[in-house]
């Protein structure tokens, strides 16, 4: 609402309901308006002064401090004009950015005309919309076609913010439609019933809020009972304001920035009411003072630090990788402006640009400095659990990311101005993402790849002679073992904990291969298992598992292993129960 006509009976002057009614105006922060004093020619000139001087103490420290008081008579035409003047001079002065803005229409009615169909009512709030526009009908989330547009009784083929519109709609009836219902492009709005904002008690409130309280939440043309979650304290003072979550018992749809009045559960007056800071799909523990920090950014109005936490605290599937209709969405901005302030962000150096799959793909430095430093963390645990090994397999690390068992990153403060790391989960982080910042790690010098496998820079194995004997031994007993080769438990019983470390040795020194998890065979073994393969079966032909058995006079507890490994390594094909040579 842009401007306000505050109607006053002289005759009647301040009531109870006058209050309320400005309470209401103050919450919903409209600057622009004037008072009308009607019924002008009922009073004597007298009580008229006394009125005007009651109605004036009432404004002071309101958003109407400043509006005009203007007598009129609707009998005399008394002040008519210069009400018209007023309020020809209030729209002069406004500034709307409601074109920039996704379109968006609460309905206040819906009916049916004969031969037309179902016909919604309500005021554009942002953007417009024409004649075969495809729109989205929330909460219910269905999409109509927009088959006839009326604004102040005539026909038009488009709509804009600000007028009052009258939209015929195809393929569904008016008994479908409730008031509190939007309109707006699909996709756009999000069904909610948890609601994030910041919340001011009435000064005139009779009682203090207390956490939990049962109460009505009304929103645009929407009315729906819930309760309120107060997040910093137990009891909201009269005058006192506060960030909070509303819990609704009904769904609605709602952006930040959208203005809202509370009343009480029963009897039914004005409590207080706020600025709705975000929708949610979660209960936010209270508190947080993380959580805390997030909302005052999203009450400040500062797009700049709204874009940038969007980046930070973005929800669903782009987590940390929100697109810039994601941001477009939860600043409540056109997408034209959320990119320009990405834009802005990125020549900054707050929001980096990483071409993944021949896109670009913009993030928070703090998430890149947090996911290389849980990289990192998780090299150097698997250098100390595994000093014997050159480094781990490029995919077990992004298995390590992706399962959110990497190491928690470094939370300490960084120097001003330089990235920090903040708390993630590899849950959250897409496999393109780490996959770029493991190239940018390389780029950097942090981080080394030799034969597909990852270790940092300065990592070298060091293997001390006591290392190299036991690992000797351990070969000689895979080597003397064939193709029937120990378990690692075996191993470990007779060598202990080094043995282990000496198996890992060996893989990594391509003595010894890994043919399954568990199961390790000596290379010379192997080489010599496939001539006899290669042999056989050019004599013989395909061969069958029981005859791969015979010839290498193991059982069917390698022999089928065995067998699979080499077709794995493409040295051999299965064609049903047999085996031919590639």
């Amino acid at each position: 609402i842009n401007i306000v006509l505050f109607v006053i009976a002289a005759d009647d002057g301040v009531m109870p309901q006058t209050i309320e009614h400005l309470e209401i105006i103050n919450l919903l922060s409209i600057t622009h308006g004037l008072v009308a004093l009607t019924k002008k020619d009922l009073v004597t000139d007298e009580w008229l002064t006394i009125v005007q001087e009651d109605i004036k103490n009432m404004l002071t420290g309101t958003s109407l401090e400043h509006a005009p008081v203007i007598p009129v008579s609707a009998i005399t035409g008394e002040g008519i004009e210069t009400c018209k003047a007023k309020i020809k001079g209030l729209i002069a002065q406004i500034q709307t950015q409601s074109g920039a803005r996704v379109f968006r229409m609460p309905i206040d009615r819906s009916f049916t005309i004969s031969g037309y169909g179902c016909v919604v009512t309500g005021p554009i709030l942002g953007g417009q919309v024409s004649v075969e526009d495809e729109i989205e009908i929330l909460p219910i989330k269905k999409t109509f076609r927009v088959r006839g547009i009326e604004v102040t009784g005539e026909r038009v083929n488009t709509a804009f913010a600000g007028q009052r519109t009258a939209i015929n709609l195809s393929g569904i009836k008016s008994a479908e439609i409730r008031r509190g219902y939007e309109l707006s492009i699909p996709g756009y709005l999000q069904p909610t019933n948890i609601v994030d904002a910041s919340l001011r008690l009435i000064r005139s409130a009779k009682t203090p809020l207390k956490n939990r309280t049962r109460i009505r939440f009304h929103i645009n043309t929407s009315e729906v009972m819930g309760r309120v979650i107060l997040l910093d304290r137990d009891t909201l003072k009269p005058g006192e304001e506060a960030l909070c979550q509303f819990l609704l018992e009904g769904l609605l749809a709602t952006e930040r920035g959208d203005r809202f009045i509370i009343r009480s559960y029963s009897p039914a007056y004005t409590i207080g009411g706020g600025k709705v800071l975000r929708h949610n799909t979660v209960r936010l523990k209270r508190f947080q003072e993380e959580t805390h920090k997030t909302l005052r950014i999203l009450a400040s109005g500062n797009l700049s630090d709204i874009v940038e936490q969007g980046h930070l605290n973005g929800r669903g599937k782009r987590l940390f990788v929100p697109t810039i209709d994601d941001i477009s969405r939860q600043a409540n901005i056109h997408p034209a402006t959320a990119e320009e302030v990405t834009a802005g962000l990125v020549k900054k150096g707050l929001l980096l640009k990483f071409l993944i799959e021949g896109k670009d793909v913009i993030v928070h430095r703090d998430v890149i400095a947090s996911l290389k430093q849980m990289i990192l963390n998780i090299l150097k645990a698997f250098h100390k659990e595994n000093p014997l090994k050159a480094g781990i397999e490029e995919t077990h690390l992004k298995t390590l990311v992706a399962t959110g068992s990497a190491p928690a990153p470094d939370t300490s403060k960084a120097l001003r101005g330089e990235p920090r790391h903040i708390p993630i989960s590899g849950k959250d982080i897409s496999p393109l993402l780490t996959t770029a910042v493991l190239s940018a790690l390389k780029n950097e010098k942090a981080m080394k790849a030799i034969d597909n496998k990852l270790s940092l820079m300065d990592f070298r194995v060091e293997v001390s002679a006591k290392d190299k004997d036991v690992a000797n031994k351990v070969e000689e007993v895979f080597l003397k073992a064939g193709f029937t080769p120990p378990a690692l438990e075996e191993i470990n019983t007779k060598f202990g904990v080094p043995g282990k470390a000496a198996v890992s040795l060996l893989v990594e020194q391509k003595r010894l291969v890994a043919v399954e998890n568990g199961l390790y065979f000596h290379a010379t073994a192997l080489s010599k298992m496939k001539e006899m393969i290669r042999a056989y079966i050019a004599k013989n032909g395909p061969m069958s598992v029981a005859q791969f058995r015979d010839l290498t006079k193991t059982t069917r507890k390698y022999a089928v292993p065995l067998l699979e490994y080499l077709d794995t390594i493409h040295f051999t094909k299965r064609t049903g129960d047999v085996r031919i040579v590639l």
